[in-house]
């Protein structure tokens, strides 16, 4: 089982609860129990200039990363002055806000699992005082803030070892892990992916569902069987036992950002097609 759209074709809405504890706040959901999904909520949060959101919990993990503009995060006590290409994990039951003190909307990847209630019942607000400023991020101190920023030097190098855990690097493609079991996470990953011109990975399965956002470039994806041709602000999501592959098209490198949930097994992760298929047919 399968889903792909487009960000556009998505509605914007307030989800279930925050009516009344933000402002100038909406998200489209791309991943949700309606097409199937069971255990993962994700969407593209927008804050609008002078927006919030109140200081509220959640009983689920919840990892960001900033597509653009400006935004004040506070998580806990500390407050983060964040931009595009900072991510971050959320640990269940920790108290966070959001506020945007720029002169443009900010828009981020958000990803919650287990699967959100639809109805709100599992997100809390709480009091507390919005931060007049943020500080930025330490990378030094990402293992114990859990915040921490991407730039393009982090992208492994050809034949440098892959970060995922699980998979071994395919040829010219590079994957960046932002959050997963080595940065505090227990139910879920979120990375980014880079196919260089004619790269590809083959058909294969996961016992876990992913999503796909996709930032820049094109790939072909084929999902149960079905081709489709993706782009920018393309998204599809696959669900276990979905076999599913990517190949990248076009003359500039792929890019998406990816999550997974439930979090990925240590080892034998990927289930490829092609050292299964017939290897044992009479």
């Amino acid at each position: 089982m399968h889903h792909t759209t487009h960000l556009d074709q998505l509605p914007s809405a307030v989800p279930a609860g925050y009516e009344g504890k933000s402002a100038g706040y909406a998200r489209k959901t791309y991943v949700e129990p309606g097409m199937g999904s069971l255990h993962m909520g994700t969407g593209i949060s927008q804050l609008e200039p002078g927006g919030h959101i109140s200081h509220h919990l959640h009983a689920f993990e919840e990892s960001f990363y900033i597509l653009e503009g400006s935004l004040i995060c506070q998580i806990g006590e500390a407050a983060y002055e964040l931009g595009p290409g900072h991510y971050g994990l959320i640990p269940t039951g920790v108290a966070h806000a959001w506020q945007n003190k720029g002169s443009v909307p900010a828009r981020w990847v958000e990803m919650q699992a287990p699967q959100p209630r639809t109805d709100g019942t599992d997100t809390f607000f709480v009091p507390g005082e919005l931060a007049a400023s943020g500080q930025a991020p330490n990378p030094a101190q990402a293992a114990e803030t859990m915040v921490s920023h991407f730039d393009e030097a982090q992208l492994p190098k050809p034949g440098e070892p892959g970060q995922m855990e699980g998979f071994n690097a395919t040829t010219g493609v590079a994957i960046k892990m932002f959050v997963d079991r080595s940065s505090g996470a227990t139910h879920q990953s979120l990375f980014l992916i880079q196919y260089q011109p004619g790269a590809k990975i083959d058909a294969h399965d996961h016992t876990f569902e992913e999503s796909y956002y996709i930032v820049s470039g094109r790939v072909k994806a084929i999902a149960d069987g079905k081709t489709y041709e993706l782009g920018p602000s393309d998204l599809i999501w696959t669900s276990v036992g979905c076999i599913h592959s990517f190949e990248q098209v076009g003359d500039e490198p792929v890019r998406w950002i990816e999550t997974q949930a439930p979090l990925p097994p240590a080892k034998e992760a990927f289930r490829f097609e092609r050292d299964w298929a017939g290897k044992y047919a009479g």
